[in-house]
């Protein structure tokens, strides 16, 4: 009986716990697009330009197809807001679609237009009432009066100049235009159109209040007709933080760690075996993988880099030969690279593949199967071949038609395509160059990169991170935001990665013309550092850059260029868990401006923006190692080792001083920071020196004693300035963690 009861008081005490522990913050995006017009996600406006800036604000985006069943409410539960930007004014059941918007209005949800709404008739051509369509933006505070198609007599009188103009100005013909009016004097207005003096004919083409916003079709940006020049008329940023009152959302980070803009580099093994042009070593026949090897991967140790061969390049039943494999087995020992792949056969057209091979997809039960023994077991070799010639029938997969420009479906069609192949066995088969202790971490996606959610599904079951795609440019060949991509790609459940910066490719138009063009990255780099940090810094190329000479010296140039930065360099797969983590993200909130930060996966940062008079409650918070402030914004570091830290701010000078030091950024990884008021210690690793700045008391000395192990390997002294700012370097590698204890001298509390 008493234990029945205590059961069943234990059982209440859980439920009451449960009751009260917060919701998650919404910070979701909805996404309604026509599958009709865009069948493939990627090539969405909504994708191409406007899911950066909403990253940039902490949203992820969900997409729907407003063709399926629209969302219920429960599915909807971590939705802050619904967002559309369709091409045209109709829709398959545009009744139904403005009912369910006008119920997820009133259930909270914030409702952003830009361009058509698409309700004005259904697909058969039936109009929509009028009544209905003002029915459901009257939720919103706005109503249609009536559409404008001719404005020569129609001119600009209040244009918001943080809104508006913010890549170009808006053309000199307006384009035609709904007139909007304001029914909610809560919504504000950022450009008001006029006929000729008339006040009566207001047209209100950007707006923004607290039920979401409105841009007029044609009055977002501009594009030519080949939409090869791209430019915003309003600003992005600004429109979505205001229609989406993105304020009071603390926004994950995937650009900063410690404090220090996160760098990153990736290689992909296309042109391993192709012999270099490049003239001192042009004449020993070397390879363009060796060239990189020694020009820009042995001298480099304190930037780390992911190297992802093609398996094909390298396996002795395909193209590979004795040179090749111990290149690669050079390359991959290095405690500074981390092994990749990049595929079996390098797939160029994912899309066709698929297409011209329906049931392909890779099994649920396996991520590959492959007897090898390289060159030392010749037998293998027949029984590989026999294993290949049992298991799959060849195809003429190159016959059929390929997409987005490729002129074959794979670089190496020696053996019918199978998925299986391409990411378990280019796994498998690269784990065995590696040394012990160190496994493939990541694929490195070739081609169109448009791999399918079966793809990624079973890169995931394998325990591997994914990246590649994405192109993003912010130079005076691709002068604008709207190149600047977002952080992934949905394919069904799964996200794809996308890299952070173009490669080479992309600047030398395929490895044909402009062999120097990759020196140019910095000027991408730069412009997503300043004036906002939207980018971390990615230095993304091929093994054929070693061909050329100006091709190496390019990327020499650009890891030079990283070394005169401030940056916390990591491994591309830490970066893929950081974008990972982005996703998985949930934000508590337990108070006012108190947040508890869970499901974070590889993400360490946490940005509130407009933040200058703000810094971390240190008595409120728990799980935090450091904060800096940088543009307007304060980064809040967290500590890898507590996967529940919580953040309070308070304003600044409001709470008491700091007792205890805090870090303010570094090169290394800091975490299990234990503080107290005359010393510190904590665990960091990292790549290079590690140089730190932390926040002490003012003026004091210190002893920095690092150790691996139980074996002391370092003690520096160091001294704060009158402001308390604490600068040391440690110069033991720290690839491996190492133990940091920091002695306030004379005081041994």
């Amino acid at each position: 009986m008493i234990r029945a009861l205590l059961v069943l008081i234990l059982a209440s005490l859980a439920q009451a716990s449960t009751q009260r522990a917060p919701a998650p913050l919404p910070r979701t995006i909805l996404a309604m697009y026509n599958g009709a017009q865009y069948p493939e996600l990627r090539d969405t406006r909504i994708h191409r330009l406007l899911e950066m800036p909403l990253n940039h604000l902490g949203f992820l985006v969900r997409y729907h197809d407003l063709r399926t069943t629209l969302p219920t409410p429960d599915e909807m539960k971590d939705v802050r807001g619904i967002v559309t930007w369709f091409k045209t004014d109709s829709m398959p059941h545009p009744v139904e679609f403005l009912e369910w918007g006008a119920r997820a209005i009133d259930s909270g949800k914030r409702f952003v237009i830009i361009g058509e709404l698409s309700v004005s008739r259904d697909d058969q051509g039936h109009r929509t009432p009028p009544a209905v369509i003002n029915s459901f933006l009257s939720k919103m505070g706005l109503r249609i009066e009536d559409w404008t198609a001719v404005t020569y007599n129609q001119h600009v009188v209040y244009q918001d100049p943080a809104m508006i103009g913010f890549e170009r100005p808006l053309p000199a013909v307006l384009p035609a235009f709904d007139r909007i009016r304001i029914l909610d004097p809560r919504v504000q207005s950022h450009l008001t159109i006029r006929q000729n003096n008339d006040r009566a004919t207001d047209a209100q083409l950007v707006l923004t209040g607290p039920f979401g916003g409105w841009v007029g079709s044609g009055y977002t940006h501009f594009a030519s007709d080949r939409q090869d020049q791209l430019a915003w008329y309003i600003n992005p940023f600004e429109f979505l933080r205001l229609a989406f009152g993105a304020d009071d959302l603390p926004k994950p980070d995937t650009t900063t760690l410690s404090g220090r803009r996160i760098y990153y580099s990736q290689i992909d093994g296309d042109g391993w075996r192709n012999l270099t042009e490049v003239t001192s070593y042009a004449r020993e026949k070397l390879s363009s993988a060796a060239v990189v090897f020694k020009e820009a991967i042995e001298p480099f140790p304190d930037l780390p880099v992911t190297v992802g061969p093609i398996a094909g390049d390298l396996d002795p039943d395909w193209f590979g030969t004795r040179d090749a494999i111990a290149l690669a087995q050079q390359m991959l020992s290095l405690p500074w690279v981390e092994a990749g792949s990049h595929t079996y056969s390098h797939p160029l057209d994912w899309e066709t593949l698929y297409q011209t091979n329906p049931a392909a997809a890779p099994a649920s039960g396996r991520i590959g199967l492959r007897v090898s023994g390289l060159f030392d077991a010749a037998p293998w070799t027949a029984i590989n071949r026999a294993l290949e010639r049992y298991s799959k029938q060849e195809t003429n997969e190159d016959t059929s038609s390929v997409t987005r420009g490729h002129s074959r479906t794979r670089s190496y069609t020696l053996y019918p395509f199978d998925p299986d192949r391409e990411i378990g066995g280019s796994v498998s088969f690269l784990n065995s160059l590696l040394p012990p202790g160190k496994h493939v971490a990541i694929m490195q996606w070739s081609g169109t990169t448009m791999v399918p959610e079966s793809v990624l599904r079973a890169t995931a079951r394998a325990g591997l991170r994914n990246i590649n795609g994405g192109d993003t440019r912010l130079d005076p060949e691709f002068n604008s935001y709207a190149w600047v991509a977002p952080l992934s790609r949905q394919v069904g459940t799964m996200r794809q990665v996308y890299s952070s910066d173009s490669n080479e490719n992309i600047y030398t138009n395929s490895w044909n013309e402009r062999y120097f063009g990759f020196r140019y990255l910095p000027e991408t780099l730069r412009r997503t550092e300043s004036p906002m940090r939207i980018k971390p810094f990615n230095l993304y190329y091929h093994m054929y850059s070693g061909e050329k000479q100006p091709g190496i010296d390019a990327i020499t140039g650009n890891l030079k260029y990283a070394r005169s930065q401030d940056l916390a360099p990591i491994t591309a797969s830490k970066y893929a868990a950081v974008v990972d983590g982005f996703h998985s993200t949930q934000l508590a909130e337990l108070g006012p401006r108190r947040w508890r930060i869970d499901n974070r996966d590889g993400l360490d940062t946490i940005r509130f923006d407009h933040a200058d008079a703000d810094e971390v409650d240190w008595a409120a918070s728990a799980g935090v190692v450091g904060e800096r402030h940088f543009q307007g914004s304060l980064y809040v570091a967290l500590d890898s080792a507590d996967r529940a830290p919580v953040i309070a701010l308070a304003p600044t000078g409001k709470i008491p001083s700091v007792t205890r030091p805090y870090l303010v950024q570094s090169r290394w990884m800091v975490s299990k920071l234990c503080s107290g008021t005359a010393r510190f210690e904590f665990e960091s690793q990292g790549f290079g020196a590690g140089e730190m700045e932390w926040k002490s008391s003012p003026d004091a000395q210190y002893d920095v004693l690092v150790s691996r192990g139980t074996r002391l390997v370092e003690n520096i002294h160091a001294a704060a300035d009158r402001s308390g700012s604490l600068r040391f370097t440690i110069g033991t590698p720290a690839i491996s963690p190492l133990a940091v204890r920091v002695l306030q001298r004379g005081n041994f509390r």
